[in-house]
Protein backbone atom coordinates (compact mmCIF):
# COMPACT_ATOMS: atom_id res chain seq x y z
CA UNK A 1 0.00 0.00 0.00
CA UNK A 2 2.78 2.40 0.96
CA UNK A 3 4.76 1.57 -2.19
CA UNK A 4 1.78 2.07 -4.50
CA UNK A 5 0.95 5.41 -2.86
CA UNK A 6 4.57 6.52 -3.19
CA UNK A 7 4.59 5.50 -6.87
CA UNK A 8 1.41 7.47 -7.49
CA UNK A 9 2.95 10.53 -5.79
CA UNK A 10 6.04 10.30 -7.99
CA UNK A 11 3.93 9.94 -11.14
CA UNK A 12 1.81 12.96 -10.14
CA UNK A 13 4.94 15.05 -9.50
CA UNK A 14 6.38 14.05 -12.88
CA UNK A 15 3.12 15.00 -14.62
CA UNK A 16 3.11 18.38 -12.88
CA UNK A 17 6.73 19.06 -13.91
CA UNK A 18 6.00 18.10 -17.53
CA UNK A 19 2.90 20.26 -17.52
CA UNK A 20 4.76 23.29 -16.17
CA UNK A 21 7.57 22.79 -18.71
CA UNK A 22 5.07 22.52 -21.57
CA UNK A 23 3.26 25.66 -20.44
CA UNK A 24 6.49 27.62 -20.17
CA UNK A 25 7.56 26.49 -23.64
CA UNK A 26 4.17 27.32 -25.10
CA UNK A 27 4.03 30.84 -23.75
CA UNK A 28 7.42 32.17 -24.78
CA UNK A 29 9.01 29.90 -27.38
CA UNK A 30 6.22 29.93 -29.95
CA UNK A 31 4.86 32.01 -32.79
CA UNK A 32 1.42 32.59 -34.23
CA UNK A 33 -0.47 32.73 -37.52
CA UNK A 34 -3.14 35.31 -38.31
CA UNK A 35 -4.96 36.62 -41.34
CA UNK A 36 -8.22 37.64 -43.00
CA UNK A 37 -10.54 35.63 -45.27
CA UNK A 38 -12.45 37.50 -47.98
CA UNK A 39 -14.62 36.62 -50.99
CA UNK A 40 -13.81 37.54 -54.64
CA UNK A 41 -15.30 41.02 -54.09
CA UNK A 42 -13.19 41.69 -51.00
CA UNK A 43 -16.06 41.26 -48.53
CA UNK A 44 -15.17 39.56 -45.25
CA UNK A 45 -16.18 35.91 -44.80
CA UNK A 46 -17.26 35.11 -41.22
CA UNK A 47 -17.52 31.54 -39.97
CA UNK A 48 -14.87 30.13 -42.31
CA UNK A 49 -12.95 27.13 -40.98
CA UNK A 50 -9.17 27.47 -40.86
CA UNK A 51 -7.22 24.27 -40.27
CA UNK A 52 -3.46 24.65 -39.72
CA UNK A 53 -1.13 21.63 -39.93
CA UNK A 54 2.57 21.35 -39.14
CA UNK A 55 4.26 19.78 -42.16
CA UNK A 56 6.87 17.95 -40.05
CA UNK A 57 4.89 16.63 -37.09
CA UNK A 58 1.26 16.72 -38.34
CA UNK A 59 0.31 18.91 -35.35
CA UNK A 60 -3.13 20.32 -36.20
CA UNK A 61 -5.05 23.35 -34.96
CA UNK A 62 -8.47 24.55 -36.09
CA UNK A 63 -10.14 27.93 -35.64
CA UNK A 64 -13.07 29.84 -37.12
CA UNK A 65 -13.02 33.37 -38.53
CA UNK A 66 -14.89 36.00 -36.53
CA UNK A 67 -17.60 38.36 -37.79
CA UNK A 68 -14.93 40.46 -39.51
CA UNK A 69 -13.35 37.48 -41.29
CA UNK A 70 -10.23 37.57 -39.10
CA UNK A 71 -8.54 34.57 -37.49
CA UNK A 72 -5.55 33.94 -35.22
CA UNK A 73 -3.87 30.66 -34.32
CA UNK A 74 -1.67 31.20 -31.28
CA UNK A 75 1.06 29.22 -29.49
CA UNK A 76 2.37 27.44 -32.59
CA UNK A 77 5.78 25.74 -32.30
CA UNK A 78 8.13 27.32 -34.86
CA UNK A 79 8.22 25.47 -38.17
CA UNK A 80 6.60 25.11 -41.58
CA UNK A 81 2.80 24.93 -41.78
CA UNK A 82 -0.01 24.28 -44.24
CA UNK A 83 -3.36 26.06 -43.94
CA UNK A 84 -6.68 24.84 -45.33
CA UNK A 85 -9.55 27.37 -45.45
CA UNK A 86 -13.11 26.31 -46.23
CA UNK A 87 -16.52 28.00 -46.10
CA UNK A 88 -20.05 27.25 -47.30
CA UNK A 89 -20.45 28.15 -50.97
CA UNK A 90 -16.72 28.58 -51.64
CA UNK A 91 -13.95 26.37 -52.96
CA UNK A 92 -11.45 25.18 -50.37
CA UNK A 93 -8.22 27.18 -50.40
CA UNK A 94 -4.94 25.53 -49.42
CA UNK A 95 -1.93 27.68 -48.53
CA UNK A 96 1.43 25.90 -48.60
CA UNK A 97 4.83 26.72 -47.10
CA UNK A 98 3.89 29.05 -44.24
CA UNK A 99 6.89 29.83 -42.04
CA UNK A 100 6.16 30.48 -38.37
CA UNK A 101 9.15 31.85 -36.45
CA UNK A 102 9.74 32.17 -32.74
CA UNK A 103 7.96 35.19 -31.14
CA UNK A 104 6.81 36.30 -34.62
CA UNK A 105 3.35 36.54 -36.20
CA UNK A 106 3.02 35.14 -39.72
CA UNK A 107 0.26 36.78 -41.76
CA UNK A 108 -1.79 34.97 -44.41
CA UNK A 109 -4.70 36.74 -46.11
CA UNK A 110 -6.86 34.46 -48.27
CA UNK A 111 -9.32 35.26 -51.06
CA UNK A 112 -11.84 32.44 -51.57
CA UNK A 113 -13.30 31.57 -54.95
CA UNK A 114 -17.03 30.91 -55.30
CA UNK A 115 -18.10 27.38 -56.06
CA UNK A 116 -20.12 24.42 -54.86
CA UNK A 117 -19.49 22.82 -51.51
CA UNK A 118 -17.60 20.05 -53.27
CA UNK A 119 -16.30 22.42 -55.89
CA UNK A 120 -12.63 21.43 -55.59
CA UNK A 121 -9.65 23.19 -54.09
CA UNK A 122 -7.37 26.09 -54.93
CA UNK A 123 -3.73 25.79 -53.86
CA UNK A 124 -1.56 28.86 -53.39
CA UNK A 125 1.92 29.50 -51.99
CA UNK A 126 2.20 31.85 -49.03
CA UNK A 127 4.12 35.06 -49.61
CA UNK A 128 5.84 36.14 -46.42
CA UNK A 129 5.58 39.93 -45.87
CA UNK A 130 8.84 41.85 -45.79
CA UNK A 131 7.63 43.94 -42.86
CA UNK A 132 6.22 42.62 -39.59
CA UNK A 133 2.83 44.31 -39.59
CA UNK A 134 1.22 42.56 -36.63
CA UNK A 135 3.70 43.71 -33.99
CA UNK A 136 5.91 46.70 -33.28
CA UNK A 137 8.81 44.63 -31.97
CA UNK A 138 12.20 44.97 -33.65
CA UNK A 139 14.38 41.90 -34.08
CA UNK A 140 15.87 39.50 -36.59
CA UNK A 141 15.37 35.75 -36.75
CA UNK A 142 18.52 33.74 -37.49
CA UNK A 143 17.48 30.37 -38.93
CA UNK A 144 19.14 26.96 -39.12
CA UNK A 145 20.83 27.47 -42.50
CA UNK A 146 22.54 30.69 -41.40
CA UNK A 147 23.58 29.19 -38.06
CA UNK A 148 25.15 26.21 -39.80
CA UNK A 149 26.89 28.04 -42.65
CA UNK A 150 28.19 31.25 -41.08
CA UNK A 151 31.76 30.98 -39.67
CA UNK A 152 31.98 30.61 -35.89
CA UNK A 153 35.45 30.73 -34.27
CA UNK A 154 34.52 28.38 -31.44
CA UNK A 155 31.12 27.04 -32.61
CA UNK A 156 29.11 29.17 -30.18
CA UNK A 157 25.80 30.61 -31.41
CA UNK A 158 26.32 33.66 -29.15
CA UNK A 159 28.84 34.90 -31.71
CA UNK A 160 25.90 35.46 -34.12
CA UNK A 161 23.80 37.56 -31.75
CA UNK A 162 25.23 40.77 -33.20
CA UNK A 163 23.62 40.10 -36.59
CA UNK A 164 20.52 41.90 -35.31
CA UNK A 165 20.39 45.70 -35.76
CA UNK A 166 21.18 47.64 -32.59
CA UNK A 167 23.51 45.03 -31.11
CA UNK A 168 27.27 45.26 -30.68
CA UNK A 169 30.10 43.22 -29.19
CA UNK A 170 33.85 42.96 -29.36
CA UNK A 171 35.41 40.94 -32.18
CA UNK A 172 35.44 37.22 -31.37
CA UNK A 173 38.88 35.89 -30.40
CA UNK A 174 39.44 32.73 -32.42
CA UNK A 175 42.29 31.62 -30.15
CA UNK A 176 40.21 31.73 -26.98
CA UNK A 177 40.24 28.59 -24.90
CA UNK A 178 36.91 26.78 -24.60
CA UNK A 179 33.57 27.84 -26.07
CA UNK A 180 34.33 31.55 -26.46
CA UNK A 181 31.44 33.41 -24.83
CA UNK A 182 30.36 36.75 -26.26
CA UNK A 183 29.19 39.75 -24.25
CA UNK A 184 26.70 41.87 -26.20
CA UNK A 185 25.13 45.26 -25.68
CA UNK A 186 21.78 46.25 -27.18
CA UNK A 187 20.98 49.86 -28.01
CA UNK A 188 23.60 51.13 -25.59
CA UNK A 189 22.25 49.24 -22.55
CA UNK A 190 24.48 47.43 -20.10
CA UNK A 191 25.73 43.94 -20.87
CA UNK A 192 23.77 42.76 -17.81
CA UNK A 193 20.48 44.17 -19.12
CA UNK A 194 19.71 41.34 -21.54
CA UNK A 195 17.38 38.39 -21.11
CA UNK A 196 18.21 34.95 -22.54
CA UNK A 197 15.79 32.05 -22.82
CA UNK A 198 16.29 28.66 -24.47
CA UNK A 199 13.13 26.72 -25.32
CA UNK A 200 11.23 29.15 -23.13
CA UNK A 201 13.37 28.44 -20.05
CA UNK A 202 15.36 31.15 -18.26
CA UNK A 203 19.03 30.68 -19.21
CA UNK A 204 20.51 33.86 -17.74
CA UNK A 205 23.78 33.73 -15.85
CA UNK A 206 22.92 33.63 -12.16
CA UNK A 207 24.48 36.55 -10.30
CA UNK A 208 25.62 38.66 -13.26
CA UNK A 209 22.63 38.26 -15.62
CA UNK A 210 25.05 38.35 -18.57
CA UNK A 211 25.68 36.05 -21.52
CA UNK A 212 29.00 34.46 -20.40
CA UNK A 213 28.72 31.17 -18.51
CA UNK A 214 25.18 30.39 -19.68
CA UNK A 215 24.02 27.15 -21.27
CA UNK A 216 25.19 26.88 -24.88
CA UNK A 217 23.56 24.11 -26.94
CA UNK A 218 25.59 22.55 -29.75
CA UNK A 219 25.26 24.77 -32.83
CA UNK A 220 23.84 21.97 -35.01
CA UNK A 221 21.04 21.36 -32.48
CA UNK A 222 19.64 24.91 -32.72
CA UNK A 223 16.68 25.46 -35.03
CA UNK A 224 16.58 29.26 -34.84
CA UNK A 225 16.94 32.21 -32.49
CA UNK A 226 15.99 35.87 -32.37
CA UNK A 227 17.34 38.95 -30.62
CA UNK A 228 14.50 41.38 -29.96
CA UNK A 229 16.08 44.78 -29.54
CA UNK A 230 13.13 47.10 -28.84
CA UNK A 231 9.35 47.56 -28.67
CA UNK A 232 8.73 43.98 -27.55
CA UNK A 233 5.44 43.26 -25.77
CA UNK A 234 4.85 42.54 -22.08
CA UNK A 235 5.24 38.77 -22.53
CA UNK A 236 8.89 39.34 -23.46
CA UNK A 237 9.74 42.38 -21.37
CA UNK A 238 11.98 41.77 -18.38
CA UNK A 239 15.11 43.83 -18.93
CA UNK A 240 15.80 47.06 -20.78
CA UNK A 241 18.27 45.50 -23.22
CA UNK A 242 17.70 42.67 -25.69
CA UNK A 243 15.57 39.55 -25.41
CA UNK A 244 17.24 36.45 -26.84
CA UNK A 245 14.94 33.50 -27.64
CA UNK A 246 16.61 30.31 -28.90
CA UNK A 247 14.82 27.15 -30.03
CA UNK A 248 16.45 23.75 -30.36
CA UNK A 249 15.43 21.23 -33.00
CA UNK A 250 12.90 18.50 -32.40
CA UNK A 251 11.96 15.23 -34.03
CA UNK A 252 9.59 14.92 -36.97
CA UNK A 253 7.91 12.27 -39.11
CA UNK A 254 11.12 11.95 -41.13
CA UNK A 255 14.49 10.83 -39.83
CA UNK A 256 17.08 13.58 -40.08
CA UNK A 257 20.52 14.26 -38.66
CA UNK A 258 24.15 14.98 -39.41
CA UNK A 259 27.72 14.14 -38.41
CA UNK A 260 30.41 16.82 -38.30
CA UNK A 261 34.05 17.47 -37.47
CA UNK A 262 35.78 20.86 -37.26
CA UNK A 263 39.57 20.85 -37.09
CA UNK A 264 42.33 23.37 -36.35
CA UNK A 265 46.03 22.51 -36.09
CA UNK A 266 49.50 23.92 -36.68
CA UNK A 267 49.48 22.98 -40.36
CA UNK A 268 46.43 25.20 -40.94
CA UNK A 269 47.16 28.01 -38.46
CA UNK A 270 49.20 31.12 -39.14
CA UNK A 271 51.52 32.66 -36.58
CA UNK A 272 50.59 35.73 -34.55
CA UNK A 273 51.99 38.91 -36.15
CA UNK A 274 53.88 40.01 -33.02
CA UNK A 275 55.24 36.56 -32.25
CA UNK A 276 56.47 36.23 -35.83
CA UNK A 277 58.10 39.68 -35.64
CA UNK A 278 59.92 38.60 -32.48
CA UNK A 279 61.15 35.42 -34.18
CA UNK A 280 58.95 33.15 -32.06
CA UNK A 281 57.47 29.91 -33.45
CA UNK A 282 53.75 29.31 -33.81
CA UNK A 283 52.20 28.29 -30.48
CA UNK A 284 50.31 25.03 -30.18
CA UNK A 285 46.64 25.35 -31.09
CA UNK A 286 44.90 22.07 -31.87
CA UNK A 287 41.12 21.99 -31.64
CA UNK A 288 38.79 19.16 -32.63
CA UNK A 289 35.05 19.74 -32.35
CA UNK A 290 32.98 16.78 -33.44
CA UNK A 291 29.53 15.37 -32.94
CA UNK A 292 26.20 14.65 -34.54
CA UNK A 293 22.44 14.95 -34.30
CA UNK A 294 19.60 12.52 -34.96
CA UNK A 295 15.84 12.99 -34.84
CA UNK A 296 12.78 11.10 -36.04
CA UNK A 297 9.47 9.49 -35.12
CA UNK A 298 8.83 7.01 -32.31
CA UNK A 299 5.11 6.91 -33.05
CA UNK A 300 4.27 8.60 -36.35
CA UNK A 301 2.28 11.86 -35.95
CA UNK A 302 2.31 11.44 -32.16
CA UNK A 303 5.70 10.95 -30.51
CA UNK A 304 9.14 12.07 -31.67
CA UNK A 305 12.74 12.11 -30.48
CA UNK A 306 15.81 14.26 -31.05
CA UNK A 307 19.31 13.82 -29.65
CA UNK A 308 22.54 15.74 -30.02
CA UNK A 309 26.16 15.26 -28.96
CA UNK A 310 29.22 17.46 -29.33
CA UNK A 311 32.73 16.81 -28.05
CA UNK A 312 35.69 19.20 -27.91
CA UNK A 313 39.35 18.23 -27.61
CA UNK A 314 41.75 21.16 -27.39
CA UNK A 315 45.41 21.94 -26.76
CA UNK A 316 45.78 25.70 -26.67
CA UNK A 317 48.98 27.66 -26.17
CA UNK A 318 47.82 30.65 -28.23
CA UNK A 319 45.16 32.12 -25.95
CA UNK A 320 46.27 35.45 -24.49
CA UNK A 321 44.00 34.91 -21.49
CA UNK A 322 44.37 31.22 -20.72
CA UNK A 323 48.00 30.47 -21.61
CA UNK A 324 51.51 31.65 -20.76
CA UNK A 325 52.32 32.64 -24.34
CA UNK A 326 52.50 36.41 -24.86
CA UNK A 327 53.28 38.41 -28.00
CA UNK A 328 54.97 41.08 -25.84
CA UNK A 329 58.53 40.15 -24.91
CA UNK A 330 60.44 42.32 -22.39
CA UNK A 331 63.54 44.15 -23.55
CA UNK A 332 66.69 41.96 -23.68
CA UNK A 333 64.63 38.83 -22.96
CA UNK A 334 63.90 35.94 -25.32
CA UNK A 335 63.50 32.19 -25.24
CA UNK A 336 67.26 31.60 -25.28
CA UNK A 337 68.22 34.22 -22.73
CA UNK A 338 66.37 33.80 -19.41
CA UNK A 339 69.06 33.60 -16.75
CA UNK A 340 68.67 35.47 -13.47
CA UNK A 341 71.06 38.18 -14.72
CA UNK A 342 69.04 38.60 -17.93
CA UNK A 343 65.73 38.88 -16.05
CA UNK A 344 67.28 41.48 -13.74
CA UNK A 345 68.60 43.44 -16.73
CA UNK A 346 65.20 43.33 -18.48
CA UNK A 347 63.34 44.49 -15.36
CA UNK A 348 65.74 47.28 -14.52
CA UNK A 349 65.78 48.52 -18.13
CA UNK A 350 61.99 48.73 -18.18
CA UNK A 351 61.93 50.24 -14.69
CA UNK A 352 64.32 52.99 -15.74
CA UNK A 353 62.06 53.95 -18.65
CA UNK A 354 59.16 54.78 -16.30
CA UNK A 355 58.55 58.20 -14.72
CA UNK A 356 60.45 58.61 -11.46
CA UNK A 357 57.26 58.54 -9.39
CA UNK A 358 56.37 55.08 -10.82
CA UNK A 359 59.79 53.46 -10.58
CA UNK A 360 60.36 50.54 -8.23
CA UNK A 361 63.51 49.59 -6.36
CA UNK A 362 66.16 48.02 -8.59
CA UNK A 363 66.03 44.24 -8.83
CA UNK A 364 69.07 42.08 -8.03
CA UNK A 365 69.85 38.50 -8.99
CA UNK A 366 69.80 37.48 -5.33
CA UNK A 367 66.08 38.35 -5.13
CA UNK A 368 65.18 35.72 -7.74
CA UNK A 369 64.66 32.50 -5.79
CA UNK A 370 65.23 29.96 -7.11
CA UNK A 371 67.26 31.38 -10.02
CA UNK A 372 65.82 30.20 -13.35
CA UNK A 373 67.98 28.00 -15.53
CA UNK A 374 69.44 29.21 -18.79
Amino acid sequence: MFRSRRLMMLMLAAMMILGVGSAAFAQSATGQLSGTVVDPNGARVPGATVRVTNRDTALERQVTTDENGNFAVQLLPPGKYRAEISAQGFKTAIVEEINVNVTQTATVDVKLETGAVQGGTVTVTAEQPLVQGESSQVGRVIEETQIRQLPLPTRNFQQLLTLSPGTSASVSNNTELGRGDTTITVNGQRTTSNNVRINGIDANSIGTNSTPNIAVPATDSIQEFIVQTSLYDASQGRNAGGNVEAITKSGSNDFHGDIYEFLRNRALNSNDFFLKSAGQPKPVLTRNQFGGTLGGPLVRNKLFFFTSYQGTRERNGASLINSLMSPVLPVFLNNNNRTAADIVAAFNAYNASLPVAQQQAALTAAQINPPPQA
